[in-house]
């Protein structure tokens, strides 16, 4: 009998720094002196994530100076961080307007329609953006992104290559690229691309995460431990690590670690429905059907649309000769998207 245990496998996608402008030098005894001290001023307030006391300074600087692309550029990055997108659009369009050359602008718009979940009108910034950059690395990443959340994963690769061509340094585009190979099967160049990133940053702990699930994927579970334990030995809080180790044991058959690693992630959040389900999976491997389904009924108490754990108490349920229970958990389970329940209800189930 079949069950399910849930690992989450992250892919971390850089959002990416707002491009913002340089300082502008302010000349003594020139009328826009003050529309230039707001501006920079405005500058230092993103600089220390006051976003609002940015868009105040920007707007005094607009108000002197009607024609300040650059001022327009920043109150577009301050009412981007502060989720107000339509202000954001306004300036940005006011920006172009006044300058369609600058490519750092049409970067921006995109990452506008990136917080307004937008993909087609990002895509179309971005394409103007690489039209007049075609090297600009952030783009190119994000073509890739956007490639990946397609399902694209050839072209997703084609755009982080070039990232990386333009900034060879470019470590979030060697942990994408690296997942986008690791969605083809390409276990091996995930491998040397997520080590390669760590190369370049070896603080990313959710970079040691996916590192170790490339490995696992590619059945080389003690390397996938190690790579895990060190994700959660520079970020104990990073509980998605501690549960794919766990995971990893589990696979192993190594119960009693696999236990030990759920047991602590339920300790440092006794909300997650992912332990519980995990914790049932061991159970049930162990024969303690009673103990699976009090397990499975917290964990989907904890989240309805835990499919897995529809699954596995409908197994805890027929081992425990209640077979109307386990078909309704595994027809829920279909429709939660565990196809494999639909072998289950094949053979078991009557309608």
């Amino acid at each position: 009998m079949k069950w399910t245990l849930r690992l989450l496998l992250l892919l971390s996608i850089n959002c990416g720094l707002l491009r913002s402008q340089d300082t502008v030098k302010v000349e003594a005894n020139v009328p826009e002196q003050s529309a230039e001290k707001n501006y920079n001023s405005g500058l230092v307030e993103i600089g220390k994530n006051n976003f609002q006391g940015a868009v105040d300074l920007f707007s005094k600087c607009i108000n002197q100076k009607p024609d300040f692309e650059s001022a327009f550029c920043n109150r577009a990055v301050a009412y981007t961080h502060l989720k107000q997108y339509p202000e954001a659009l306004s300036d940005i369009n006011k920006a172009i307007s006044i300058n369609a050359k600058n490519p750092d602008a049409f970067f921006n718009k995109n990452l506008i329609f990136f917080g307004m979940h937008l993909a087609d009108s990002q895509s179309v910034a971005l394409d103007r953006c690489l039209s007049l950059k075609p090297g600009h690395p952030e783009a190119l990443y994000f073509k890739g992104v956007l490639c990946f959340g397609n399902g694209d994963f050839d072209r997703a690769i084609d755009y982080y290559s070039g990232a990386i061509m333009a900034k060879p340094d470019y470590t979030y585009a060697y942990n994408d690229r690296a997942s986008a190979k690791k969605a083809k099967k390409d276990y091996a160049g995930a491998i040397a691309d997520y080590e390669k990133a760590l190369t370049l940053d070896k603080s990313l702990v959710f970079v040691y995460n996916n590192l170790g699930t490339a490995y696992r994927l590619n059945k080389n579970r003690g390397k996938a431990i190690e790579a895990y334990s060190v994700a959660i030995e520079k970020d104990p809080s990073y509980l998605i690590a501690l549960n794919n180790r766990g995971a990893t044991f589990f696979e192993g058959d190594d119960y009693k670690l696999a236990e030990t690693d759920f047991e602590t992630l339920l300790k440092k959040n006794p909300q997650s429905s992912f332990a519980y389900n995990n914790l049932a999976s061991i159970a049930l491997k162990q024969k303690e059907y009673k103990k699976a389904k009090e397990m499975l009924s917290k964990s989907i108490q904890l989240d309805p649309a835990n499919g897995a754990a529809y699954y596995n108490r409908g197994i805890a349920s027929q081992m425990l000769h209640d077979e109307e229970g386990s078909c309704a958990d595994w027809k829920k389970a279909v429709e939660l998207g565990v196809d494999g329940a639909k072998t289950l209800i094949n053979a078991s189930c009557t309608n």
